[in-house]
């Protein structure tokens, strides 16, 4: 059920921007797209647990090499793909903010666990991508997209804004860990980031309903094969990095899948804090998802072994 839900929500929430875009765009008008984002972190600050904090060389150098992989390498790999297939000034804008973000929090660590990886890896990898990525995704857009069309951007005051909407937020959830008595496995906060996800999503689609009058089945590939040109390119590059550092399997696979994953919710407060026309770059941001999501549930079996295993 709770894999489910935000895959099934996100569908939901197309359907319904489609089909009835104004109670999405009113609530948008409100400025409720900013309470969201702010709500989705509060809640996973609070979900997370830094007890278990690997120390050995090999982490330090694996998670140190991840993070380079995955917010400066990246970007350019997401800047590139879009430059080779002719994309847009929107589609790309979408394409290279999802290159730019770092990790998901929960779906790498648990298909790391799953494929039987470091689990604890994958979660400190992941929390310190995300802490680090809120100082480099302003400045790496700058680089990658200023210019592109009509986007321009100020790294600075985006800096302050993705501060103010996730870092701070994220850092309010710790805090309240220590004090609050409400399990952070509750029902309501397992549900409530995926909801305001959606929520997100449904209302701003709703504002760029236009964009559904123009897509087409080319449009729909074009942004597919994208995507997940991006994401084994990044999936390759994890692999050999592991290979050179001579990581064990287990831990090879925390590199593989917290390097090469990227979450919606920081994408979706990118594109929200640059306070640009965001229809067509949230588009390819959920469309990632759904891909990486399911492609990455097929890979997990063959990553239980190494490969060499597979042979």
């Amino acid at each position: 059920m709770k894999s489910s839900f935000l895959p099934g929500g996100l569908v939901l929430a197309f359907l319904v921007a489609w089909l009835l875009p104004e109670a999405g765009v009113q609530l948008k008008d409100w400025g409720l797209i900013p309470w969201m984002v702010v709500t989705i972190f509060i809640v996973n600050g609070y979900q997370t647990n830094l007890s278990e904090l690997p120390r050995s060389k090999s982490f330090v150098v694996a998670m140190s090499v991840t993070a380079v992989i995955a917010l400066l390498i990246s970007p350019f790999i997401g800047l590139g793909v879009a430059s080779v297939l002719g994309m847009g000034a929107g589609f790309t804008l979408g394409l290279v903010v999802k290159a730019t973000v770092p990790p998901t929090l929960s779906t790498c660590i648990v298909m790391t666990q799953l494929a039987g990886g470091y689990g604890a890896w994958a979660l400190i990898m992941t929390l310190a991508l995300n802490i680090v990525g809120i100082f480099t995704i302003p400045f790496m857009l700058d680089l990658t997209l200023d210019g592109i069309g009509d986007i321009v951007i100020d790294p600075l005051p985006l800096l302050q804004k993705l501060v103010m909407l996730v870092l701070l937020p994220f850092l309010a959830g710790l805090g309240l860990r220590r004090i609050a008595t409400l399990d952070p496995k509750h029902l309501v906060l397992q549900y409530l980031p995926s909801t305001c996800v959606i929520l997100t999503v449904w209302m701003a689609l709703s504002d760029s309903s236009e964009i559904f009058q123009s897509l087409d089945l080319i449009t729909l590939a074009s942004i597919g094969f994208a995507a997940l040109s991006v994401h084994l390119i990044l999936l390759a590059l994890c692999w050999g990095v592991s290979k050179l550092l001579k990581l064990e399997w287990k831990a090879a696979i925390a590199v593989i899948l917290t390097g090469s994953q990227k979450t919606l919710p920081v994408a979706v407060s990118v594109l929200t804090a640059l306070n640009l026309p965001m229809g067509e770059a949230l588009l390819v941001c959920v469309l990632f998802h759904f891909l990486v999501l399911f492609g990455d549930a097929l890979l997990v079996p063959y990553l239980k072994r190494p490969l060499n295993e597979q042979a």
